[in-house]
This record gives structure tokens, sequence and C-alpha cells, in this order.
């Protein structure tokens, strides 16, 4: 039986709902898009990854401070060459 199937292999029934694994919530799929509408509960973080709703854009983590100093001293690095070139 594949994630996507949309009736039962076994006795050849439609699929109609979702339930809930953590609370036994019980509605059609669309209720269940951004997760449990219920408990909150998305998935598994291994399973997911990083807990989205299915098609949404992967989470990027920010960049850590020290990158943006390099960059700024960088590009300060730059100025300079170029202010003393002038």
């Amino acid at each position: 039986m594949g994630r996507n199937d949309k009736v039962c292999p076994h006795c050849g029934r439609f699929f109609s709902s979702v339930l809930c694994p953590r609370c036994g919530y019980t509605a059609h799929a669309s209720k269940f898009i951004g997760g449990c509408p219920v408990c909150g509960y998305s998935g598994p973080v291994e399973e997911h990854g990083a807990r989205n709703a299915p098609g949404a854009p992967d989470r990027v983590e920010p960049l850590p401070a020290w990158v943006f100093i390099v960059a700024g001293l960088l590009v300060l690095g730059a100025l300079a060459a170029l202010l003393s070139v002038l």
C-alpha cells in the first residue's frame, strides 16, 4: 500500500479521511494540510524534515552573525582599496 493510494488494495474501498496518530482526530485530508487541526501533530521530524506542510518550501536556517561580520569587513576592505587607488 502506497502513501498516495486512494483505494484500499485489500478491500477496494476509497479512503475518505485521515486519522491523527497522536490524538485520534479523524477528518478529510484537506483539514490536515498544516498538521492536525486539534493537536498540531505534523509527523516525526525524521519523516517530514523540518515539519513543513506538503508542497511548502524548505525552511532555511538563518546565517550565523560571523558571516555578516566577515562580509562587512570584506566590503570595507574593498572600499578602502578602491579609495586608495583614486
